[in-house]
């Protein structure tokens, strides 16, 4: 699995993913305040997983943050810090102003269909 695309075993389902910033809650002061990272880090990247499930409530989910020591932006950087912490669904989304994760079934070419029903545009 490619650290920077999301992958599981099977990969039933792929897709794509798209999150706004939070206004009012900071995924950066969070992991400073549990001594995950320092100040002058901040988050260039994120993973939201949830592990093997046997078709129970999922109670938490494993939330890496990669980080950056940096003043300023970095299109390439050459390395970044890799941290963990377990959050419930809700913890973790609420650090999104705005989160919509779309995923599709192997196989199925949607390029001409039309959407009966609700959906986000």
């Amino acid at each position: 699995m490619d650290t920077f695309n999301a992958g599981v075993q099977y990969n039933d389902f792929k897709g794509t993913v798209a999150a706004d910033i939070s206004d009012n809650v900071a995924l950066a002061d969070y992991l400073v305040s549990l001594g995950k990272a320092e100040s002058d880090e901040r988050v260039v990247g994120f993973r939201i997983a949830s592990g093997e499930n046997r078709g129970t409530p999922v109670t938490d989910v494993s939330l890496v943050a990669y980080l950056l020591r940096s003043a300023e932006f970095e299109p390439a950087p050459a390395a970044v810090r890799a941290v963990e912490v377990r959050v419930t669904p809700g913890e973790a989304l609420a650090f999104f102003k705005r989160f919509d994760l779309v995923a599709t079934r192997r196989g199925v070419d949607f390029s001409g269909t039309h959407v009966d029903g609700p959906h986000y545009d």
